[in-house]
């Protein structure tokens, strides 16, 4: 609560135990590249803010909830997500933490993918299934892009929690982490 008196775009809070994700989510609504290069406090900033996009409801009820954050030099925003492209960093951080207000949410990471970014790739992996087929059909694309097996699987029905970060490898790379929120 004290956070949104400072700035009413915060809504949410993600931690993933040890690492160095921990932070507030923002949503700035009607200016979705806003937090790409602001601060949490508004102010103009390189690192940005780790935020959705306004087509995503706040209350995380979308079948995919995408978060954005970059992935910077100095280790902090996104830039753990990226130790997912190994599968025994997976191992040791398995579960995401998503809170607001009102609710505790834990996320298990079911997919990670690594992609050029491109028009194809957009559609492919981040849209926002609307009905059972499209969800079916998206799950099976991450699947078969996956990096590794987790052995972790989505049914329709089931909210899913995206994390996007650029790889460092190359500017025009994404890092994609695709976490099924469990029953906490």
């Amino acid at each position: 609560e004290a956070l949104q008196a400072e700035n009413p775009d915060i809504y949410a809070w993600i931690t993933i135990p040890g690492t160095n994700v921990d932070y507030p989510i923002l949503q700035r609504e009607g200016d979705n590249g806003y937090y790409l290069n602001h601060s949490v406090d508004g102010a103009g900033s390189i690192a940005g803010a780790i935020f959705t996009e306004d087509y995503n409801s706040k209350d995380f009820t979308d079948p995919n909830t995408i978060i954005y954050g970059h992935n910077m030099n100095d280790g902090s925003m996104f830039a753990d997500i990226a130790g997912y492209t190994q599968e025994t960093y997976w191992r040791e951080h398995p579960i995401i933490q998503c809170d607001s207000l009102t609710r505790q949410r834990e996320y298990e990471v079911m997919a990670v993918l690594q992609f050029k970014d491109s028009e194809q790739a957009a559609q492919d992996y981040y849209s926002v299934p609307c009905d059972e087929m499209n969800f079916t059909e998206y799950i099976s694309r991450l699947a078969d892009a996956a990096l590794y097996d987790t052995g972790i699987q989505a049914v329709w029905g089931d909210q899913i929690l995206a994390l996007s970060t650029c790889s460092r490898q190359d500017s025009d790379s994404r890092i994609l982490v695709i976490a099924r929120k469990t029953g906490l």
